[in-house]
């Protein structure tokens, strides 16, 4: 399918035999179609990779001023449909990977503005330059920046170890309905199928990346974790943390969930000891309103697997919401002397008023 599409794409651009780009910031004679032409195979020539694609996207960002309606409209067409090739090429990798791979090359295109061309009475987007990178920015700088900024509505709700699922998705989404409308808007791709399959392709893109988006997002909400405060550690900060997915959640049914596998409650210790490994810590991902009497049990089936110190995971009150670790332990030397119905949220609230960062308390 694929190679059917790039076969008809490298022959509608083949036609072009300039070995430089030229880039001109006021219109020519061509409107810079030259030098789109060149520049896209000169992209096709390098492997079609996220960075070439990154390399294309900034020429084009470089181009559009001097482009009229119609080199607009085939850079807006084309522009979307290579990059299918430097997306198809990560989809397999993990979401960790795509993002190093994408974030920074190929998802500021698909997330910012069609293409167009200047025109008198219709202004440019005034803040569409905020959804390209800043230079020196890392691609998890940029996603924070973007979701506390111009995504906000998207993703601020969104704790950052979710946030590129999110905005891949978002990407995704909104480069299968760029496709649609500039394939039909384009009169000469009604013959030619390989434009089509690309809208096909993208959509395909679009159920997968988009199908449990929602599910993701009710999970990767700050509320799910309990607010930290002055007691609270940076997880960062904490050496034996360094792997911040090596972590166990806790799900409503009393499951332990570990990199998306469930364990029942005969499972529990050993899953529990698989993930310590030769740690003696266990991190834990508990929801805020779970019932110290829960928290004991869990604790006690960490001493079972054989960790001596909980670290339970928490959220700074505000964007980004930063990753925090309080310490519990059924020996701590804090007693906060609660009841057995109070909430994890309340008694760290508690050690908050009682307890520095780093302090061990004990729930009995």
């Amino acid at each position: 399918m694929m190679k059917a599409l790039a076969m008809v794409t490298v022959a509608m651009l083949a036609a072009c035999g300039q070995s430089e780009i030229e880039v001109s910031t006021t219109p020519s004679s061509d409107y810079n179609h030259g030098a789109l032409r060149t520049a896209i195979d000169k992209f096709v020539a390098d492997g079609r990779t996220p960075a070439a694609y990154g390399e294309l996207a900034q020429t084009v960002r470089t181009l559009r001023s001097g482009m009229d309606r119609s080199i607009a409209d085939e850079a807006e067409l084309k522009m979307i449909v290579l990059a299918l090739a430097p997306v198809q090429a990560v989809a397999a990798k993990p979401m960790s990977a795509q993002l190093e791979e994408l974030a920074l090359t190929v998802w500021p295109t698909l997330l910012a503005p069609e293409i167009r061309a200047d025109e008198v009475l219709v202004r440019r987007d005034a803040h569409a330059a905020e959804i390209y990178p800043k230079p020196g920015e890392t691609p998890r700088e940029y996603l924070l920046r973007l979701c506390g900024g111009p995504l906000a509505s998207d993703c601020k709700q969104i704790v950052p170890e979710y946030q590129g699922a999110v905005i891949a998705a978002l990407a995704t989404r909104r480069a299968t309905e760029r496709a649609r409308n500039a394939v039909s808007a384009c009169m000469l791709c009604k013959a030619e199928p390989g434009w089509h399959e690309a809208v096909r392709t993208w959509e395909s893109h679009d159920r997968q990346a988009n199908g449990g988006i929602h599910d993701l997002e009710s999970d990767a909400s700050p509320d799910n974790w309990p607010v930290a405060g002055s007691a609270s550690q940076n997880s960062s900060e904490v050496p034996e943390l360094t792997a911040i997915w090596r972590e166990a959640q806790i799900n409503a049914t009393g499951e332990v969930v570990i990199g998306g596998q469930r364990y029942g409650a005969t499972q529990r210790i050993d899953a529990l000891r698989e993930l310590r490994g030769n740690s003696s810590t266990i991190t834990l991902h508990l929801r805020p309103e779970l019932s110290l009497a829960q928290v004991k049990a869990l604790i006690a089936d960490a001493k079972k697997s054989g960790a001596t110190k909980v670290a339970v995971v928490a959220r700074a009150p505000h964007y980004p919401w930063d990753r925090k670790i309080y310490w519990l332990s059924e020996a701590g030397k804090i007693r906060p002397n609660l009841r057995p119905t109070d909430s994890l949220q309340l008694l760290l609230h508690t050690l908050d008023h009682v307890a520095s960062p780093g302090a061990v308390a004990r729930v009995n």
